[in-house]
């Protein structure tokens, strides 16, 4: 009896060692790697040593945008809700089988009348996709079912989904080219209603199918039906900024998350008006431009190798944590480049179902400092080393306005043709409400329609 209760105590004893340790290196875990994409030891250690693709890599095949037609020439473009809309659940369904199973037809020169002429589901990104880097996005180990067929990059993917059993008909499309492939119809059900786009608000038409010579023929025209298309403007909110006399102790309860111990932060006013909070490892400034940047110091990880899509999960990781953006706005990525060892990556921002269009690169602390895209995020080794964005806050206000567009009128106060088009809410570094309008870059310069005697301009 007595041995038999030793051994029950030895054993409980035991796990309750085993029990601590475990505890031990969870907690450890959560001390040394906040920074990182995966908040947990076990996670990292199980992420560095067996071969995955990043759980955030979804969001990097994000499209910035969805445009359908029936294929009578009328358009519906949508940007917000895209990672739950049926158009995702299908482009990722058709992807997926495309890369696994289908098969190649052809490279040829893009012909829009053709693409257009069917019912079409069209997925454009605000960028130039790597063909390499694609697949990883949807879970392929394999990376070269695109570049070995000469898709080293694209900007758009355009499906046509399974009509009457024929088989799907897929286009990547960039630098004015499109590679076609095909997917058999019978392995699974590809078919996809898109309805008729009615035409009595806001509807949209090809630039190559209407004629609009000055404008790239990938662009598609927003045109106003009978009835008008009502919105309602943007609010613009920046929570940072502070009220007078408080300025230090405001903008310190907003920024106390980049840290991981906020009695640790050192702050100050610089002559030049810039708040700064900083710690041993960690600085962060408000630039009274309106422009947050946090900036990590910790020592740089020796052999420490990271694929582009760690590094992208890290940046998209990071901005989920900062409760003032994902909380309140829809984000989706606008652009990257490689620096150094590591990658900058950029975002912008989506509100009621239109981009907010930057009137060119923002000044941050001078006309030489700027942010190029709403948000900025630098990371090394997977590793967020510093991450700037606008301050602000985009909140759709509850009276709405009508729209007026009058592209004619804004291509007449243009010369030369126009190398991009967009229709979004644009941001005004001086106003508090934001209404759509155009946005038309010809030579780097922007034009946007709020007077089309004298088109404003950015350089």
């Amino acid at each position: 009896m007595d041995n038999m209760l030793t051994t029950t105590l030895r054993r409980a004893k035991s796990f309750l060692i085993l029990a601590l340790v475990a505890l031990a290196v969870y907690q450890t875990g959560r001390l040394w790697f906040v920074h990182l994409a995966d908040r947990n030891l076990f996670e990292y250690v199980s992420a560095r040593f067996v071969p995955s693709v990043p759980e955030r890599s979804r969001e990097f095949v994000r499209p910035m945008r969805v445009i359908s037609g029936a294929g009578d020439g009328v358009f519906a473009m949508q940007y917000s809700g895209l990672m739950d809309m049926p158009f995702r659940t299908y482009f990722d369904m058709v992807i997926t089988e495309l890369l696994s199973a289908g098969r190649f037809v052809g490279e040829a020169d893009i012909d829009h009348e053709r693409i257009l002429s069917r019912p079409v589901l069209i997925y454009e990104y605000a960028f130039d996709m790597p063909g390499e880097v694609f697949p990883l996005g949807f879970n392929q180990r394999t990376t070269t079912f695109l570049t070995g067929h000469g898709v080293w990059e694209f900007d758009s993917v355009a499906i046509w989904p399974s009509v009457g059993g024929q088989d799907v008909r897929v286009f990547f499309m960039g630098g004015g080219r499109a590679w076609e492939f095909a997917l058999d119809a019978t392995r699974e059900r590809f078919g996809f209603n898109i309805s008729p786009v009615p035409t009595s608000s806001i509807y949209f038409v090809s630039a190559a199918l209407y004629g609009y010579e000055h404008l790239p023929p990938g662009s598609f025209v927003a045109r106003i039906g009978d009835i008008g298309f009502s919105y309602f403007p943007v609010i613009v909110t920046n929570p940072y900024r502070p009220p007078m006399g408080g300025e230090l102790a405001h903008i310190r309860g907003q920024v106390a998350h980049f840290f991981d111990n906020p009695a640790t932060i050192h702050e100050r006013v610089a002559s030049d008006g810039v708040w700064t909070f900083s710690n041993i490892h960690t600085v962060v400034r408000y630039f009274g431009t309106a422009v947050l940047e946090y900036a990590n110091f910790r020592p740089r990880r020796q052999n420490v190798a990271t694929s582009f899509l760690d590094d992208f999960s890290a940046a998209w990781a990071f901005i989920s944590d900062d409760p003032r953006v994902l909380d309140e706005n829809e984000v989706f990525p606008t652009g990257f480049e490689a620096r150094g060892e590591g990658y900058v990556f950029w975002f912008g921002y989506i509100v009621d179902n239109f981009p907010i269009l930057m009137p060119g690169d923002w000044e941050v602390s001078s006309p030489e400092d700027t942010l190029p895209a709403p948000i900025e995020v630098i990371v090394d080794q997977g590793r967020v080393v510093r991450y700037r964005r606008l301050a602000h806050n985009f909140i759709v206000s509850d009276a709405h306005s009508w729209l007026e567009l009058d592209l004619e009128g804004l291509m007449g106060a243009i010369d030369g043709p126009i190398e991009g088009l967009s229709l979004g809410y644009r941001m005004n570094p001086w106003g508090s409400h934001l209404r759509l309008g155009w946005y038309a870059v010809v030579r780097d310069v922007i034009y946007e329609d709020a007077d089309y005697e004298d088109a404003a301009t950015y350089e």
